[in-house]
Order: C-alpha cells, then sequence, then structure tokens
C-alpha cells in the first residue's frame, strides 16, 4: 500500500511567518502583533491599560461557544431555534455510563487550571450539558439523526454516515469558535503587561491561530465532502469500521482527526504541514442495547490512513481492543466522557498517562508513537461481538 504524501512533505516553516515585535513604532502603522490596527488603537498604551480577568475571558470563550447555526447545506428549510444538540445521546451512551446524573469530562476549566498548576483532572458534568454543542437547528437536528436515536442500531452504511456526519460537523464548529476565542485573546490577553510579556503572548497566540485557520481550512473541506454524500441520497465515497461490544465500556465519544499513528505506532501522515491534504476520519462510541458500539468513518479514498487505522485495531487481540479505543480517544478528542466509578478505581499510573494523553498534540506535548501501543495499560474488560467493514 502506497504511503501518504504528507510523510514526504515538508514541514511548516513558522520562522519566516512569526510575529516581529516592536515596541517603538509609528502611531499610525499597522501595529506589529497583525491584528489589522493601527498601533495607537491597539498596543501603544496596551502596558498602561487594566489587566484581563482570566475568568471573565473564560465567560467570553463560553459565549462564543454558544454562538451557533445549522450544519447542513442549504438550509433554506431551517427551522428558526439552534438546537442545543448532543453529539452523543443523552438517553443512550451518557446515561448508560452515568452515575447519579453526571459524568465526568476531560474538558478543563480556567478554576481547575490554575489550581492544578496545569495539570488538571477530569470533572464532573450534568448529563444536559453534556457533548452539546449548537450546530443544527432544531428540525434538522431530530429530522436528520431519528435513524440512529432509537433503543436498536444496525450497524450500515446509513447508521455510520449519520453518526460520522454529526462528528464532523461538530469538528468543524469547534474549530470555528476556537479561532474566534483566539482573535478574541490576542485582543486584551496581554493588557498591563510589559513589552516583553505581551511579545511572547502574542507570539504564542500568532503561531496558535496559524493552526487553527489550517485545521479550519481542512475540517471545510472535509464537511465538503459529507455535504455532497448527503445530498446525492447515497453512500457512494463513504466507507465505515464498525464494532459491536458485548458489555458497555466506560468512555463514550464523538470526534473527528487526522489520524497520525496507527495502534502499533506506525506513522500514518505527517500533520503540520500545508501542501499535502490530510485524510480525516471520525469516530463515535456510544451505547445501544447495553453493548458500547464503535464507529470509524471517512469520505474518500478507502485504502488511505483511515482504513489503516481501524485495520490496526482490527488486528489487536479481541480483549484488548476495547483498551486500544480508550487510548485512541485520549489522544485526539476532548470530546469524550467517563464513568466516574471507572475513573476512581483506576490507579495513579493509569490515570497519569491518560492525562498525558490527553495533551498530547499541543504546546504542551507532542503525540508519541508509543501511547498508541501501549499495551501495558489494563484498562477495561471487553470483548468484540461483531464487526462490519464498508
Amino acid at each position: 500500500m502506497m504511503r501518504h504524501p504528507s510523510l514526504f512533505a515538508p514541514k511548516l516553516a513558522l520562522s519566516h511567518n512569526r510575529l516581529s515585535p516592536v515596541e517603538k513604532m509609528g502611531r499610525n502603522e499597522q501595529c506589529w502583533c497583525r491584528s489589522g490596527k493601527k498601533f495607537k488603537y491597539c498596543h501603544l498604551v496596551r502596558e498602561a491599560l487594566e489587566p484581563v480577568n482570566a475568568f471573565e475571558q473564560e465567560q467570553r470563550m463560553f459565549q462564543e461557544l454558544r454562538e451557533g447555526y445549522c450544519s447542513l447545506p442549504k438550509t433554506d428549510s431551517c427551522s428558526s431555534k439552534i438546537s442545543k444538540a448532543h453529539t452523543i445521546q443523552r438517553k443512550g451512551g451518557l446515561a448508560a455510563i452515568s452515575e447519579n446524573n453526571h459524568v465526568l469530562t476531560v474538558k478543563p476549566r480556567m478554576k481547575d487550571m490554575i489550581l492544578t498548576g496545569g495539570n488538571p483532572q477530569p470533572r464532573r458534568i450534568g448529563l444536559k450539558d453534556a457533548s452539546v454543542f449548537p450546530g443544527f437547528c432544531s428540525k434538522h437536528d431530530s429530522e436528520l439523526f431519528k435513524p440512529i436515536e432509537g433503543k436498536s442500531l444496525d450497524l450500515d452504511a446509513q447508521s455510520a454516515f449519520l453518526f460520522s456526519y454529526r462528528a464532523i460537523a461538530y469538528e468543524r464548529y469547534a474549530k470555528e469558535a476556537e479561532g474566534r476565542f483566539n482573535i478574541i485573546m490576542r485582543e486584551d490577553v496581554d493588557r498591563g503587561q510589559p513589552f516583553w510579556k505581551q511579545s511572547a503572548m502574542q507570539s504564542l497566540l500568532y503561531d496558535v491561530s496559524i493552526g487553527i485557520e489550517l485545521g479550519k481550512s481542512d475540517m471545510n473541506r472535509v464537511k465538503v465532502s459529507f455535504d455532497d454524500i448527503l445530498l446525492s441520497d447515497s453512500f457512494e465515497g463513504f466507507h465505515y469500521c464498525a464494532i459491536r461490544f458485548d458489555r458497555i465500556i466506560p468512555v463514550v465519544a464523538c470526534c473527528a482527526f487526522h489520524p497520525e499513528f496507527d495502534l502499533d505506532g506506525t506513522r500514518l501522515q505527517r500533520l503540520g504541514q500545508d501542501t499535502v491534504e490530510l485524510d480525516a476520519v471520525t469516530l463515535t462510541v456510544t451505547v445501544f442495547e447495553g453493548a458500547s458500539i464503535a464507529i470509524f468513518g471517512w469520505a474518500g479514498p478507502d485504502k488511505g490512513p483511515a482504513r489503516l487505522l481501524s485495520e490496526s485495531l482490527l488486528s489487536i487481540d479481541n480483549d484488548r481492543k476495547a483498551d486500544a479505543l480508550i487510548r485512541l480517544l485520549f489522544i485526539h478528542s476532548d470530546n469524550i466522557f467517563l464513568k466516574p466509578s471507572w475513573w476512581d478505581a483506576l490507579n495513579d499510573k493509569q490515570k497519569t498517562a491518560l492525562n498525558n494523553m490527553t495533551r498530547g498534540g499541543t504546546t504542551m506535548r507532542e503525540r508519541s508513537a508509543a501511547e498508541y501501543k501501549d499495551i501495558s495499560l489494563d484498562l477495561v474488560e471487553a470483548e468484540v461481538l461483531e464487526t462490519v467493514t464498508e
């Protein structure tokens, strides 16, 4: 099988595009932070301004996350209300792993980051707030996903596509909200700070913004592919691998990502380059009829990184597939939710390893091939009952 062309593409060089902070410049010159504003309206007196409140900024981020729209193409028939849609069924997968109507989320709050010195632990969240995003109008959220909202599920192309479509819509929405919040941060995060700190903060946020824009562009491209399949009323060009376990595993999730390594630790694609289009895969883990299912889905070429990733999972011993799946989710998504008593029962080594995985692929920590194939982590007992691939 041909190796993905991104493996031979040069990494994106940030050095030629980095900010060049200038402490003193003409009042009417474009500010060095590339905000598009004149220096006099931007960083001229930034040091003298009242510093921002981190918790107020967090609330602004939450406000950005509440600004929604309907993700369907050609939305002339949308209802006026944007739904607070669950990416994972509240009465299905979330309820199946909940305790006292709560699950755990790995998404940290600002307070958690501060109190733990940047090492937050999973925290409790109510079912009504877990996994929600305003990505569909109430009409289309109800109509489009009706086939996968029942008590039972066939592992067929229609079901797999609907799970994948929702995951793609969520990831595109999350990337756009992240971009909006990055702009907000750059506007005032360094207020009241000396110039050297302004330079460091703005440079970091600008570098992050480049990655965000690449991610937005790529996810928009993938979303168009899924839209074309949806509008064609055919599943041609859509591929999936669906797995049904023999019991409920204590994790549910809905995400889309670029497979970087397979579960043997073999590199599938090289991220951080902008000359070759990357392959994306969706992964949904939820519960039907007292058993967990996992569905990988992707649009485009069949024999690429997405297929290789799913095949690497299928090649793992039957009683270790659930462990590998959980590792993969912690590595690639923050839209995962945990059964509280399961997490509490893990030992310190297990918790540390999983917490580290959630920070992989960020400015804090590079992803490691070893994490994908870490068979030392015994996380859950489960076996596979059914597998469907197309």
